[in-house]
């Protein structure tokens, strides 16, 4: 890891109640955590970057869903100033909707940090509390319609991974939060830092911001029962650069090519050839956001066979050729929204 300069404790506090979801909390705070211990642990910097507070209206135990508690460690009223205030969701959202006074004290507060926001719904908190209005927002797919009616000036983008506007941060479910939180690591500290967190972590340096909360591989897991398309999603998903031709994929499943396709559309809800261009699109959107080599290579790795099929693949798929993609990716704050070409 590279010298980092000197850098000042942000105070980042996470604010939970009863009916949690547990990786809303836990996803986020052990980004900021681990950037901290692979900072300050190795002596790379003086102080730890972050210091991450979990609060409550009361301090104490707090159920979640998965009925494991977790302990805030101060109250809301005590929580004093903050470098980055979450929100974060769950179950227990509907009750926390509910509280004046918790809904009050988000109104005043989080506009004096550097940057506030949301996992998953806590953005409907946000709403509740007038901090969404004329925003650009996400949160779980499943809540999208909820926040709207809290929210009905807010511009919500259902599929988004995560949404910046200016100061205000929102993302989609549960891990969803972790890339979120990981971006943030990223414009703080840099990408080197972020990079070997996601390594620690074993995710993805940078799940787009504006990547399909609805992917072609979860989409299919969700909907297969069939243990057929199951293995072969699977091999589609590791060999996006393999020959996936209608006629070749139903001869791994023993099937007539127009028994195969009438299948697989039923299984999945997509054609053969749109899984494979979604995958490929997919796979291409991770090699341009976290490498550095040539469009001819991704071209090549993702079975596009030609620069200029994976330039028409991204301007239907994006709005954008894959340069400029790229180059979004790579400009900090000022990300590219794959799917609609604004600036987050």
């Amino acid at each position: 890891m590279h010298e980092f300069p000197a850098v000042t404790t942000r105070r980042v506090g996470m604010v939970a109640f009863d009916g949690i979801q547990i990786l809303d909390v836990a996803g986020p705070i052990e980004v900021f955590s681990l950037a901290s211990r692979l900072l300050f642990e190795h002596g790379h910097v003086a102080e730890p970057p972050y210091e991450v507070v979990l609060a409550a209206w009361q301090a104490g135990p707090l159920r979640s869903s998965c009925g494991i508690s977790l302990v805030a460690g101060c109250s809301l009223r005590e929580l004093g100033s903050v470098d980055t205030l979450l929100v974060s969701g769950g179950n227990g959202v509907t009750a926390a909707l509910a509280d004046e006074a918790l809904v009050a004290w988000l109104a005043a507060e989080a506009p004096l940090a550097r940057r506030y926001g949301s996992v998953c719904t806590g953005a409907l908190l946000l709403a509740r509390a007038g901090l969404l209005v004329g925003r650009r927002v996400t949160t779980h797919w499943g809540y999208t319609g909820e926040l709207a009616e809290l929210a009905p000036s807010a511009r919500i983008e259902p599929d988004a991974i995560y949404v910046r506007d200016q100061r205000l941060w929102t993302s989609a479910g549960v891990t969803a939060g972790m890339d979120m939180a990981l971006a943030m690591v990223e414009e703080d500290l840099g990408r080197r830092l972020a990079l070997d967190v996601a390594r620690q972590l074993v995710m993805y340096l940078k799940r787009p911001g504006g990547q399909s909360q609805y992917s072609a591989p979860l989409a299919a897991q969700a909907m297969n029962e069939d243990a057929r398309f199951q293995a072969l999603v699977a091999w589609i998903i590791e060999h996006p650069e393999r020959e996936l031709s209608v006629s070749m994929l139903a001869e791994r499943t023993g099937m007539s090519p127009r028994h195969f396709s009438r299948c697989f559309h039923e299984e999945t809800g997509l054609t053969p050839a749109k899984f494979v261009e979604r995958v490929r699109f997919e796979a291409a959107q991770r090699f341009l956001a976290e490498g550095d080599q040539s469009l001819e290579s991704v071209a090549a790795r993702c079975g596009f066979g030609s620069t200029e099929t994976l330039r028409r693949v991204f301007m239907r798929n994006a709005g954008m050729g894959p340069g400029v993609y790229r180059l979004g990716m790579r400009c900090g704050a000022e990300q590219i929204d794959a799917g609609t070409g604004a600036s987050l």
